[in-house]
């Protein structure tokens, strides 16, 4: 049996604009480089700390990069993976699917889950430019027993397109770093396209048998 693959994870849309999307949804993740001034407890700081050096050392390294994409995936892995909270994005995405693995395949999943992330946000960074923009909107903040949910709306623009709206979505646990668990560019949701694509493979696969396609396909990779 074939296996399906999960790289490009918005099925439903047109090749182009699918591309398009997801090129806007990586530069949201490195565009946080105005000189903003954030309180200490705004998720917003976090992210735009983060990016700043990412994007300081992928700029200074770019030319070795190039030809070397084990070192680009090993950089993006060391810097912004710590920025997810892929075990929380791995449930949403598993959905039901998570209530019923082992706590082997939650394991696994969320592995090759992060390596797929960082495969494609690895590979979108070789097409910054400087020139893309992003504007702030309000970030607000929500608590829920103990555990916060913050949501910071941004506004990018690639070249000389319309602005896209970008929302980030971030979950704080006791203290803890503020983490992403979601993001949505336009009408397009992560965790929700993700998810489709997923228990699609689930049904006529197996968990087991996704987990080895998205791991025999990030092995290419890395």
């Amino acid at each position: 049996m074939r296996r399906r693959t999960i790289e490009n994870f918005n099925c439903a849309q047109p090749c182009a604009n699918r591309a398009k999307l997801m090129s806007t949804l990586m530069f949201a993740l490195a565009l946080f480089v105005a000189p903003l001034t954030h309180a200490k407890d705004d998720p917003a700081s976090l992210v735009q700390d983060t990016a700043n050096e990412l994007l300081r050392e992928f700029t200074a390294k770019r030319a070795q990069l190039e030809g070397n994409h084990k070192a680009l995936f090993q950089l993006v892995e060391r810097i912004a993976s710590p920025l997810f909270d892929f075990d929380y994005i791995s449930k949403l995405v598993l959905a039901k699917s998570w209530k019923q693995a082992s706590p082997q395949q939650r394991a696994e999943f969320a592995e090759e889950f992060k390596r797929l992330i960082i495969v494609t946000y690895a590979t979108a960074l070789f097409s910054y430019t400087g020139n893309e923009t992003m504007e702030f909107g309000e970030s607000k903040i929500r608590e829920k027993k103990g555990v916060y949910f913050g949501t910071v709306n941004t506004e990018v623009r690639l070249s000389d397109d319309a602005p896209v709206a970008v929302v980030y979505f971030l979950i704080r646990r006791q203290n803890k770093p503020w983490k992403i668990y979601n993001l949505s560019v336009g009408s397009l949701n992560m965790v929700l396209n993700y998810r489709n694509v997923i228990q699609s493979s689930i049904h006529s696969e197996g968990l087991d048998g996704v987990i080895a396609g998205m791991k025999e396909n990030n092995d290419k990779n890395f």
